[in-house]
């Protein structure tokens, strides 16, 4: 038997699988960890608490096999993307790591908008945004230069457990496609953007293509996590492009849904497409020569999980979330009652990128109901990624099927939600755990199992079409839609206006 080790370092929690040569999912365990936010708008990690996450986690996947670890050939390693982990010479973090979801940069990204805005997007293909390496590292340079002077290394969060398996500093493409310093074309690292940026060019890791070998577990390594010294970790990648990889999204057409913490939408593509002007993102994929554009929101999940925990008060730790809207959601769209959820409630990206955006719930009646309110949010959050889908489709793009992962997969009815909203088939893989799976795929191609990504996702990866859009529904969505997607606009001003009085009586 032969098994490869696939390592997804979430948002909240790490998530190992143990995958199979016939590509079964034989193990699978998960260990969370905390988000600290001291400030308002502050969200940080620490890289060591990942660290010791991720040893429980493939210790507890090794004693559920009960197989003897000399059998996995290959391990790959999936993150979450955008994050900065700063190491001193002796590869020690400096602080704890920013991450995605921080929004203290405004600043800094409101400055490399107005210098250099649409050069930094036409290199980087990504819009300027916080939570990003970039405006991350302009920040700790700019507030903390007892840090700053001691920094000899810039890295991702899934190469910090990269560093502590193999003792080696290395990124790859995709992952270093989300830091706003690649140049998403020659897929290498933009000295143009570090020298007027003033960051050292020295600080950056190697870069490898997703199925390469990075190096191999250390014994020490070897020792804390019950892995075979010596076995190869690949690079594997991003989570998102970790999750497509996983989805099997290898043909042009497929666009794949995932609906997590956040949420986004990702399109194959055999050419990068780079127009600053639609707010998307173009990375590289983890596969030489593709690439792929996504459209993400921050406020996917997120705000079902807010809605249900914060406001009904009920603790989905105790219930599972697709049996509990099951039973409490309304059979008929809140679309069709008027209503309407807006799911920035952490600000928006796609198509927004606006850090100050606010939810908002419109069009409320004594008439509407706790049901009709659950509904709405799981609607406004699919209208928030069709803002995605038709920026996908002004840039050329011609969907003709969705392959849903993460929670929009798992929920029944939220995968009929997508249909009828998006106008478009949804396919769910025969995959779970979609990051970590990807990565597993790229262990297995980087160990020479398979001779290409494309050839690993056609055998161990099949796409059954679930759900299919109701004519009568689609209707409904669109007319609505044209009504959702002019209520930013109308918005802005007064979103803006309330997070200043929000932060001026903070202040006071």
């Amino acid at each position: 038997m032969t098994y490869f080790l696939g390592i997804d370092l979430g948002t909240s929690s790490v998530k190992v699988i143990l995958v199979s040569h016939s590509g079964k999912i034989v193990a699978r365990y998960s260990k969370s960890y905390a988000i600290y936010s001291p400030f308002t708008g502050w969200a940080e990690q620490d890289p060591e608490e990942w660290w010791q996450a991720v040893t429980r986690a493939i210790r507890g996947v090794l004693a559920q096999a009960r197989i003897d670890s000399s059998l996995i050939k290959g391990i790959g390693i999936s993150g979450q993307t955008h994050g900065t982990v700063v190491l001193d010479k002796n590869h020690h973090p400096l602080r704890k790591a920013i991450i995605w979801m921080d929004r203290r940069s405004v600043p800094q990204v409101e400055r490399l908008k107005k210098e250099s805005g649409k050069r930094i997007m036409s290199i980087t293909g990504l819009p300027i945004s916080c939570g990003f390496m970039l405006p991350s590292v302009l920040w700790i340079k700019e507030n903390e230069p007892e840090i700053w002077d001691k920094i000899f290394k810039i890295i991702l969060p899934k190469d910090y457990i990269r560093l502590k398996l193999t003792g080696e500093v290395a990124s790859d493409v995709s992952d270093a496609g989300g830091t706003l310093l690649l140049d998403v074309v020659r897929r290498t690292w933009s000295k143009e953007i570090a020298d007027e940026t003033g960051i050292s060019f020295s600080f950056f890791p190697p870069l490898f293509e997703s199925s390469q070998l990075t190096g191999y577990v250390i014994e020490e390594s070897a020792n804390k996590t019950g892995l075979k010294k010596n076995t190869p970790v690949f690079a594997g990648g991003a989570d998102q492009v970790m999750m497509a990889i996983g989805s099997g999204v290898v043909d042009q057409g497929d666009v794949a849904s995932s609906i997590g913490t956040g949420a986004l939408l990702i399109a194959y593509l055999t050419h990068p497409i780079l127009k600053p002007d639609r707010v998307l993102h173009t990375i590289p994929y983890a596969i030489p020569e593709r690439w792929i554009i996504m459209g993400a929101i921050l406020s996917g999940g997120a705000s079902l999980s807010w809605f249900i925990n914060r406001i009904l008060g009920i603790n989905l730790l105790e219930k599972k979330l697709d049996e509990f809207i099951s039973q409490e959601l309304s059979s008929r769209s809140a679309a069709s009652r008027g209503l309407i959820f807006l799911p920035y409630l952490d600000g928006e990206r796609t198509p927004h990128l606006d850090p100050l955006a606010r939810g908002s719930l419109i069009g409320l009646t004594l008439n509407h109901d706790q049901r009709d309110l659950i509904r709405a949010v799981m609607e406004g959050v699919i209208f928030a990624l069709r803002d995605c889908l038709e920026e996908f489709k002004k840039s050329g793009i011609k969907p003709s099927r969705l392959v849903a992962t993460g929670g929009g997969a798992k929920s029944k009815i939220w995968r009929q939600i997508q249909a009828n909203i998006f106008n478009l088939p949804v396919a769910v893989p025969n995959t779970e755990e979609a990051s970590a799976y990807g990565a597993s795929v790229i262990a297995a191609v980087g160990s020479g199992f398979f001779s290409s990504t494309e050839e690993a996702c056609k055998r161990w990866i099949k796409k059954e079409v679930v759900a299919l859009p109701n004519c009568q529904e689609v209707k409904i969505y669109s007319e609505v839609y044209q009504i959702y997607r002019q209520l930013y606009s109308k918005l802005r001003k007064d979103f803006h206006l309330l997070s200043r009085i929000e932060q001026d009586v903070k202040i006071h």
